[in-house]
């Protein structure tokens, strides 16, 4: 299984969305770029690797999973425009979590339950 979360760099929802998504990650001991993965889809123009600041959060900014490090600071791809990529999925705002190739939350922030519930149901 894996997860990915679309978010945008000045999406009101989305750090709220990253919350959510990283504390259900942390609860299931998942690991960041194996098991879930945050997408910047208007990320092209950020350069990678680098150190950004979103909404007052750090992050670091990577071409590709295999650039993920485990740390303290969560990272996000950002090197190319990912908006085709979320048009494949039927995303068209943010943020936005697919879970196993499906599209689960389209511009909404789930709770922390209903994003449970959706990985359970795709576990089963």
């Amino acid at each position: 299984m894996k997860l990915i979360l679309f978010t945008g760099i000045h999406c009101p929802r989305c750090p709220q969305a990253r919350k959510v998504v990283r504390q259900v990650a942390k609860e299931l001991g998942w690991i960041e770029g194996k098991d879930f993965v945050e997408k910047l889809i208007d990320g092209q123009d950020l350069k990678t690797p680098s150190i950004a600041e979103f909404e007052g959060s750090k992050m670091h900014i990577v071409s590709s999973e295999d650039e993920i490090i485990a740390s303290n600071i969560p990272a996000a791809i950002g090197r190319k425009d990912l908006t085709v990529e979320a048009l494949m999925y039927q995303i068209a705002s943010t943020p936005a979590i697919v879970i196993d190739e499906m599209a689960v939350f389209k511009g909404e922030v789930p709770s922390k339950d209903e994003l449970l519930k959706e990985i359970k149901k795709v576990e089963e």
